[in-house]
């Protein structure tokens, strides 16, 4: 009795259907491939289906790739979040006949060797490559392009921005389009990461505008025509304790920013309408 309750249940269990093993998934990339080598080796292969086959297949990595990019893109986001990349290169103010004046400080800016010493380890770490561009845009200007991409896959991204030569302080033609080059990479760089660089005394309050807000609210300001009110109304400091009125700007909160610019666009939009009136 016992050598036939043995032999049953090993007869149940030989009759037991075995479980295939998990394989890859029927729409990854490895399977269509399989599927087009093996419609490939058939003499009476459907050149039209293989080539449906074949466009899938593109479309399947492409979305691979993709996948993994942003995975890449995500991990050193995530990263970035936790460092602290600081304004730590000072910008001399600029007199009326283009000369520099004595040492007093416009405002700080964080140059691309600073960005990018924080930014590159983090590339390398997922394989992914920034490299930048350049190419004529309208009026003479400049247009970087920034591209990131994942190396593994392939998949990349790409981010404009332009700007015209940078003239100021007496600037040769090559150093204007040198210094708009540079410009535009460290831009170019923070906006692909959303990297916010902070003053080096902010204590965590947002630290002042940067580099180009204050050409911004500059050229406002002139237009304006708004005298030394506005600046203490922005609670910055004033042109006589700054030492120029770039100066003064530069000491504006960033977190006022956009106070500051629609404050000084209804003061033309004021005086345009005023001007109309009068005609």
């Amino acid at each position: 009795m016992e050598n036939q309750t043995r032999r049953t249940r090993k007869t149940e269990q030989s009759e037991r259907p075995v479980e295939p093993l998990p394989g890859p998934a029927s729409d990854s990339p490895p399977t269509v491939l399989a599927l087009i080598e093996r419609v490939a080796l058939d003499p009476r292969a459907d050149a039209e289906k293989l080539e449906r086959m074949m466009a899938m297949y593109e479309r399947l990595k492409a979305k691979e790739a993709e996948r993994a990019f942003n995975g890449a893109k995500g991990r050193i986001l995530k990263k970035l979040a936790g460092i602290k990349i600081v304004k730590n290169r000072p910008v001399l103010p600029e007199s009326d006949n283009g000369k520099q004046r004595g040492a007093v400080e416009a405002f700080k800016y964080a140059p691309l060797e600073e960005i990018d010493k924080h930014l590159r380890p983090l590339l390398a770490e997922e394989e992914m490559d920034l490299s930048y561009s350049d190419e004529p845009w309208d009026g003479g200007g400049i247009l970087i392009r920034g591209r990131l991409k994942h190396l593994p896959g392939g998949h990349y991204e790409d981010s404009f921005m332009p700007a015209p030569p940078d003239t100021t302080g007496g600037k040769s033609n090559v150093q204007a389009v040198g210094s708009t080059n540079s410009f535009l990479r460290r831009y170019v760089a923070c906006n692909i990461f959303n990297i916010v660089v902070v003053g080096d005394d902010d204590d965590g309050t947002g630290g002042t505008i940067d580099e180009a807000q204050a050409k911004t609210i500059v050229e406002l300001i002139k237009k304006a025509k708004v005298g030394p009110k506005f600046l203490k109304y922005m609670k910055a400091q004033s042109v006589e304790e700054a030492g120029s009125l770039e100066a003064a700007v530069a000491t504006i909160a960033a977190r006022d920013y956009r106070k500051a610019v629609s404050t000084l666009e209804e003061q033309i939009a004021k005086a345009e309408a005023g001007h109309a009136h009068l005609s």
